[in-house]
């Protein structure tokens, strides 16, 4: 912890104010000791908030982060509110490698926008302007990403922010928990398991099917390569490094676990959901 303690007061020598970077260079400190990466990863978003809350103070009082108050509500004061625009791309981020990331975005999204940091995940409000330019600009943000992390949008009028920040961040949950590949990701892309998911009691039922399947780790393992090899049995095989007879065997055990049929498109489905759920409820 001495060694550690001495590696962050350099740390805080090479900080540059920033949330992400501070994250990452503390992670960086804590790569020889697997525990401390851990408290680092665990503790990260934590520290990104109670920055973020420290840096809006600002003197007197007076907020330095318009994207936070935006994203909670908040109104602002009114020589920043008429800077706004009528309607904003919203994009929300899980990043893999935070400060390198974090700053990519920052300057694909443009001086006009706007950046906070909610749960450990990026915030932008871009501004929208006009037809198509939404896409383009989550075309290049997704880049950013380079197969590493999660970018999940939405657009709304300058009066629901908050509405398309929920739901950006209900994708991002979604696709994170349905083991969905890196890349850019709308409402569009998860409407089943959204809705799925929406009703309580259903989410509950779908995590209490799937639950017992946690004590069968290897059967666990297995559900999970299927579903992220998009149900593709040969690909399952190969990324488990296990003949497909072996492959069908465990498949099996996970209907008789479970009840559902993974290899029939309504099991598949449930299945996925109900993993969904129990990632969820985690």
């Amino acid at each position: 912890m001495a060694d550690f303690r001495a590696k962050a007061r350099a740390t805080g020598q090479e900080w540059g104010e920033e949330p992400d970077a501070l994250v990452e260079l503390l992670r960086q400190a804590a790569a020889g000791d697997p525990r401390l990466a851990a408290l680092m990863r665990a503790g990260g978003g934590l520290l990104h908030d109670v920055l973020d809350a420290y840096r809006r103070k600002g003197a007197a009082g007076v907020p330095r982060d318009p994207a936070g108050d935006l994203a909670d509500g908040r109104a602002l004061p009114a020589d920043l509110a008429e800077g706004l625009t009528p309607r904003y791309l919203i994009a929300v981020a899980r990043l893999a490698e935070p400060g390198r990331q974090a700053a990519a975005l920052r300057a694909v999204a443009g001086d006009d926008a706007l950046l906070t940091h909610r749960d450990g995940d990026v915030v932008l409000f871009i501004p929208a302007a006009g037809p198509g330019s939404g896409e383009r600009s989550v075309t290049r943000l997704a880049q950013c990403l380079g197969g590493k992390g999660w970018l999940a949008t939405a657009e709304r009028d300058r009066a629901r922010l908050v509405d398309g920040l929920d739901e950006a961040c209900s994708v991002l949950r979604l696709v994170v928990a349905g083991l969905r590949p890196s890349g850019a990701y709308t409402i569009s892309d998860v409407l089943v398991e959204y809705a799925v998911t929406l009703n309580e009691k259903v989410r509950t039922d779908l995590a209490a099917m799937i639950r017992p399947l946690r004590a069968h780790k290897v059967l666990w393992e297995t559900l999970t390569a299927f579903v992220d090899s998009d149900y593709s049995k040969n690909k399952t095989a190969r990324s488990l490094f296990i003949h497909r007879s072996t492959l069908d065997y465990r498949l099996r055990r996970i209907e008789d676990v479970t009840g559902c049929d993974p290899t029939s498109g309504r099991g598949a489905q449930t299945l996925t959901a109900a993993m969904i759920a129990e990632a969820l409820q985690s």
